[in-house]
C-alpha cells in the first residue's frame, strides 16, 4: 500500500468533507460550476465517486454545501471587518476591512463578487440575502454620520454598488486596482460628501 493511499484511507468523513469542498472551489473558481463534474472533482480529490455521493448524496448537494460554506466564510470576515470601527471613519473602516478581506481570501469574494456559470440557486438566494444585511448596516452608519441627508436607503444603495464595483476590480485588476489608490478614491469621496452635507 502507498504512503498516499495509507493517508487517504486514515482521513476522517469530516477532513475528507473539506477536501472535496476545497478541490470543488477550485474548480468553480477556475472554470465555473459547469466544470465540476463528479469525474473531475473526484479524480482531483483522489476519491472514487461512490465516496464522494456517500458524502454529500448528489452533485447540487454538494455546491449547496460550497455555498453555505463559503456564504459563512464572508460573514464571519465582515463581521470582522466590521467589529472595531473608529467613530470618525466608519464606512471608510469598513472598507478597509473589506479590502483585507478580498485579498486574504480571493477565492471565497469571487464566488460572491463574479458568481461563476451554472452557480445553483442557493449562490443567489445567500447573495441577496447578503446584500440585504449590508445595505441595512449601511443605512444605518448613514444616518449616524450624515443626520440630515434626504434620503439614506437610495444612498446605502449607491454606497453599496460602488463599493462592489471596487472589490471587483481589486479582484479583477490588481496591478492597477491597489489598495492604496482605492483607499484614496474612498476618503476622497467620503471629503466631498462630508463638505457638501
Amino acid at each position: 500500500m502507498t504512503g498516499s493511499s495509507s493517508a487517504r484511507r486514515r482521513m476522517s468523513a469530516v477532513d475528507r468533507r473539506e477536501q472535496i469542498l476545497d478541490v470543488t472551489h477550485q474548480i468553480v473558481d477556475a472554470d465555473g460550476f459547469h466544470a465540476a463534474t463528479p469525474n473531475r472533482i473526484s479524480e482531483a480529490a483522489g476519491i472514487t465517486r461512490p465516496v464522494l455521493y456517500q458524502l454529500f448524496g448528489d452533485l447540487p448537494s454538494l455546491f449547496v454545501a460550497l455555498v453555505d460554506r463559503e456564504s459563512e466564510r464572508a460573514s464571519a470576515q465582515f463581521a470582522r471587518a466590521t467589529a472595531h470601527l473608529s467613530d470618525e471613519d466608519r464606512l471608510i473602516s469598513t472598507f478597509c476591512g473589506m479590502l483585507d478581506a478580498v485579498d486574504d481570501n480571493p477565492a471565497t469574494w469571487r464566488l460572491f463578487l463574479f458568481p461563476p456559470q451554472g452557480a445553483p440557486p442557493q449562490l443567489h438566494r445567500r447573495l441577496a440575502e447578503s446584500e440585504e444585511l449590508v445595505l441595512r448596516f449601511l443605512q444605518q452608519e448613514i444616518e449616524k454620520s450624515l443626520p440630515g441627508l434626504p434620503d439614506p436607503e437610495y444612498t446605502a444603495r449607491m454606497v453599496h454598488a460602488s463599493g462592489r464595483e471596487l472589490l471587483q476590480r481589486r479582484l479583477a485588476d490588481p496591478e492597477h486596482a491597489t489598495t492604496e489608490r482605492l483607499t484614496a478614491l474612498v476618503r476622497q469621496v467620503r471629503t466631498w460628501t462630508l463638505s457638501a452635507s
